[in-house]
């Protein structure tokens, strides 16, 4: 039989684990809630924040005099071990606790605790020496501990996704460059529309990137402010005078970033639109790559039954029974990652309008929704930049037939021809099924290189200066 310790709460007796940091609390909370498929362990962003935050505290508490010095210095290595990767099997509670994270907050405490106790030379578990609640949590909450320890994670978590964007857009521009000379039929309402290029079209997937990136870090910088310091519902009731500037000061030397508590804690702790509001520039983010993504499945339709204009990198095969068959498999990738951002903001969403009262106790499905949706978009923007974009090839000749062949070139050739000549050539046109353009140079009305000319400067960028 495994040998165990005896951990006792207001509940009753447990027996943990030998070799467990972790207590009853943390114990009750692994039992009561294993339903998913992230555990804190699999959360290393939101446990380095967790750690940082109770490594400043127990900080701030030694230097204002309510915590024992030797007491936090043991508490601030354990915390500096834990932020740096270690006794990461130590956290087994679920993501979704459901205690609006009061289980995340003591199992982190617990173990604090014990790898406290362990450095100061005393048995795991004897808490009357050092406590998880009187001493790693003091002058703190679940209630202003864990949110703000999800601004930081998400705030960190989210680097990644930015740098994957900033590579995205870098890799569009690219192939913007290479596709500058092409020229293709521009398309509304899926029906052709007028001549342009198709390195503008590229050149505008990139700007989008880019501008969506600016707006992403706007709402990332939210994540720095904080409620860290309001305790339970914004009072501060609990923390000692002085604790609020002493942990803040610690927490900017830790994290290297400027964190700061919200102008008035009571909306800190009441309100989760930061989190919505990031969630939403993710989901934004998602869209517009889902939708780039869209638009190269259909511009590489075919190869010859669809548009066939540009080339997609061939990853795999794309069918099981019809030989030959490529599908365009990491476009499709982006979409089907859209959809889960979508439904990731959607839980968001409902999460912030649910707070209730003086706190929001739905942090928990806020941070597992918004590190999936960072950790899918991150992943799959980094595989669809390098595999499908980079490698992209157009195939100028079959754009180039498909604008030649498009009667929207009629506009173009109104000032050179007249718009009752080109009218006769458009109906003529219709009723011949041959392509107006092919008509015109029959008649000697144009040259095949004029056409060329006309149509490449019709595609030149022409601002209105005011």
């Amino acid at each position: 039989m495994p040998h165990t310790r005896t951990d006792t709460d207001s509940l009753g007796s447990r027996q943990i684990p030998e070799g467990a940091l972790y207590g009853v609390a943390t114990l009750r909370g692994q039992e009561n809630f294993n339903i998913s498929f992230r555990k804190l362990r699999d959360a290393p962003e939101l446990l380095k924040a967790l750690a940082q935050i109770k490594q400043a505290s127990a900080a701030a508490n030694r230097d204002i005099g309510v915590l024992p010095a030797a007491i936090a210095n043991a508490i601030i290595e354990g915390a500096t071990e834990i932020a740096g990767g270690e006794h990461v099997e130590q956290f087994v509670v679920d993501l979704l606790e459901g205690s609006g994270g009061t289980s995340i907050n003591m199992n982190m405490n617990e173990v604090l605790a014990n790898r406290a106790l362990q450095k100061l030379g005393k048995p795991v578990g004897s808490y009357d020496i050092v406590h998880p609640n009187d001493h790693v949590n003091k002058g703190q909450s679940t209630n202003d501990v864990l949110p703000a320890a999800v601004k930081l994670a998400i705030y960190d978590k989210s680097y990644a996704l930015i740098d994957v964007l900033e590579h995205l857009a870098g890799t569009l521009s690219d192939r913007a460059r290479a596709f500058d000379d092409v020229l293709r039929i521009g398309r509304t309402c899926m029906q052709a529309a007028q001549p342009m290029r198709l390195g503008q079209a590229f050149g505008g997937y990139a700007a989008a990137i880019r501008r969506l990136i600016a707006k992403l870090r706007i709402a990332r910088n939210e994540m720095l402010v904080l409620p860290l310091g309001g305790t339970a519902i914004g009072t501060g009731l609990g923390a000692a005078a002085g604790y609020r500037k002493a942990v803040y000061y610690h927490l900017k030397a830790i994290v290297g970033a400027h964190v700061s508590p919200g102008e008035d804690m009571f909306d800190a702790m009441q309100n989760a639109d930061a989190f919505a509001r990031l969630s939403s520039e993710i989901r934004i983010c998602a869209e517009v790559i889902g939708k780039i993504a869209s638009d190269l499945i259909i511009l590489a339709s075919g190869p010859n039954s669809g548009v066939g204009e540009l080339r997609l990198p061939s990853v795999q095969p794309g069918s099981s029974i019809m030989p030959g068959k490529v599908n365009p498999v990491l476009p499709m990738m982006m979409q089907q990652v859209a959809f889960a951002v979508v439904g990731n903001d959607a839980a968001v969403s409902l999460a912030s309008l649910q707070g209730q009262l003086e706190i929001n106790h739905f942090e928990p499905v806020i941070a597992s929704r918004m590190f999936d949706s960072i950790e899918l978009l991150a992943n799959s923007t980094r595989i669809f930049a390098d595999k499908c974009i980079a490698g992209i090839e157009a195939d100028t000749e079959q754009s180039l037939t498909n604008l030649l062949q498009s009667s929207a070139l009629a506009t173009v050739f109104v000032p050179k021809l007249g718009y009752a000549e080109v009218a006769r050539l458009v109906q003529e046109s219709v009723a011949s099924k041959r392509p107006f353009i092919e008509l015109a140079i029959e008649r000697d009305l144009l040259t095949h290189d004029e056409v060329l000319r006309v149509v490449r400067e019709s595609t030149d960028y022409h601002e209105e200066i005011a």
